[in-house]
């Protein structure tokens, strides 16, 4: 179905339409039927398998099936692209032991795109990356970088940079209808084509978010993000010498309030003797003084308690003046039986004394 003559020793198969079902095109090459093909020739001994590929590409699943099928085979398998192999088509050409382009002829890779799947898109890409990354020899993050530009690549860069391992030169007739021959050819078409090697991926977003021009290389802006880095580290020792000094200032904090306090209990157990003092030279004098008057009878020895607090609340000398005022109690007055003393009752005790004394002034 796909080979010209199945009979040769050397059958060529046919990639020259788009690869599975388009709901425009209709089915192209079926990827299954394809592989089944191949390895039926594998099988029959031939001296080698020449695969010629000109094909926009198509479904990935059966570009799967045909780039298996090649890489398993034991018979060689060599791939031709005879004039674009574009997409799933381009990675199907990465297969071939022998990798030939005409001198016209052009690559084309891109990322995979359709259905709604965004996490399978991703993992279609990486393994997309993958096949290429294989087989010319490339790591797999500069092949990422081709496929996201969407590159065109001609054979002379492909031969420069290891996507195909010869050119097939243009007949003599075709040679001559060129102005300065194929070679001519391909140096002016690098100059229009991507170059693979010497272009990065435009990071726009990124160059923005640094505040770069849109042209910005890969040394400006691994240059700004070094100064975003340097900022951030300076930021953090910053933070550090800031956390430091506030730990030093809460210990210095924690020390002064601390001799703060046991200052203040210092200060209260003073001021609690000064006054336990006083008051016992109050007491003190107080008792001295009252002991007088028990001995001049003026009060009585059990009233001397009463009197003692008195004199510390109003002061000594307003008590001294009060017992001063009462009669002396050596010799009981006696006391007429008359009506003018009826009603009046004499004082037992200091306090008892001070209220009468106060009501008859």
């Amino acid at each position: 179905m796909y080979c010209i003559d199945p009979h040769s020793d050397e059958p060529i198969m046919l990639i020259n339409t788009h690869i599975g079902a388009d709901e425009t095109d209709g089915q192209g090459v079926d990827g299954s039927l394809f592989q089944q093909e191949l390895l039926q020739l594998d099988s029959l001994g031939k001296k080698r398998i020449q695969v010629w590929i000109n094909s926009p590409g198509g479904v990935v699943m059966d570009g799967y099936n045909i780039y298996n099928a090649i890489l398993k085979s034991k018979t060689k398998v060599d791939t031709y692209c005879v004039g674009i192999a574009a997409s799933i088509a381009a990675v199907i050409f990465q297969a071939g032991r022998e990798r030939v382009m005409a001198d016209y002829s052009l690559l084309m890779y891109h990322n995979p795109y359709g259905g709604d799947d965004q996490q399978q898109l991703e993992a279609m890409k990486t393994s997309i990356a993958t096949m290429i990354a294989s087989r010319v020899g490339k790591p797999e993050s500069e092949v990422l970088a081709v496929m996201q530009q969407t590159t065109w690549i001609s054979a002379s860069e492909a031969f420069n940079t290891g996507f195909c391992d010869s050119i097939e030169v243009s007949t003599e007739h075709n040679k001559k209808r060129l102005s300065g021959g194929a070679k001519t050819m391909w140096n002016q078409g690098n100059k229009v084509l991507n170059n693979i090697l010497n272009k990065a991926p435009k990071m726009i977003k990124v160059t923005n978010k640094l505040g770069l021009t849109d042209s910005a290389g890969e040394d400006a802006i691994v240059s700004a993000i070094s100064a975003i880095e340097q900022k951030a580290k300076e930021a953090e020792q910053k933070a550090a010498k800031l956390k430091d000094d506030m730990d030093k200032a809460k210990a210095d904090y924690d020390r002064l309030k601390a001799e703060h306090d046991k200052l203040q209990e210092e200060k209260a157990a003073a001021d609690k003797a000064k006054n336990d003092a006083e008051d016992a030279v109050k007491t003190e004098a107080c008792k001295n003084m009252l002991e007088g008057f028990v001995r001049n009878g003026r009060i009585k020895p059990e009233s001397v308690t009463d009197w003692t607090n008195t004199a510390k609340t109003i002061g000594a000398d307003k008590v001294k003046a009060m017992i001063e005022a009462l009669p002396l109690n050596r010799t009981a007055t006696k006391v007429e039986n008359s009506t003018k003393f009826a009603n009046v009752q004499m004082p037992t005790t200091a306090v008892s004394l001070m209220a009468q004394l106060k009501a008859r002034k």
